[in-house]
């Protein structure tokens, strides 16, 4: 007699899914400016309304390898801190980093393209979810939209005043 096999393939594989949100803004900042401003996570909790402190855990100048402690505002679903590892920085250009955040840990790319004087800031988040939480994609895709489009409005009105 053979063994049977569960319906649904193998039970111990978990279900993934990724949620991909892009946004993008225009600031009345020269592109040097506000990547900089950006480039040193530090400033985050100026802007981004998640997030209560970050803290420079590396010496030195930003760049790859960079890492940042950061403190979450209290949110379900959200661990109260994490961290975040700058893993590719291309100044001027493009600052990729990858958060541990518990059972989430996100990819968030920003990319900064001169625009007539001005500076186009494109924020990409991408967040691979498992187990319960693939559950829940649909309705943090949205959330996550919304949450990206509110950060880069506060990040231009503080640049530009």
């Amino acid at each position: 007699m053979m063994a049977s096999e569960p319906i649904g393939g193998d039970p111990t594989a978990r279900s993934r899914e990724l949620i991909d949100v892009t946004v993008a803004t225009t600031v009345e900042r020269p592109v040097d400016e506000v990547f900089a401003f950006v480039a040193d996570m530090e400033n985050e909790p100026r802007w981004h309304t998640d997030i209560l402190e970050a803290e420079r855990l590396t010496e030195g100048d930003v760049r790859e390898g960079t890492s940042y402690r950061v403190e979450f505002r209290s949110q379900p679903m959200s661990p109260p801190e994490g961290t975040v590892e700058i893993v590719k920085f291309e100044p001027g250009r493009r600052i990729v980093s990858r958060s541990d955040m518990g059972n989430m840990k996100p990819k968030l790319t920003h990319v900064f393209d001169e625009a007539n004087g001005r500076t186009k800031v494109t924020r990409r988040i991408q967040i691979e979810t498992s187990g319960r939480m693939t559950l829940m994609s649909p309705v943090m895709k949205v959330m996550v939209r919304r949450r990206n489009v509110q950060f880069l409005d506060n990040l231009k009105r503080l640049l530009e005043c």
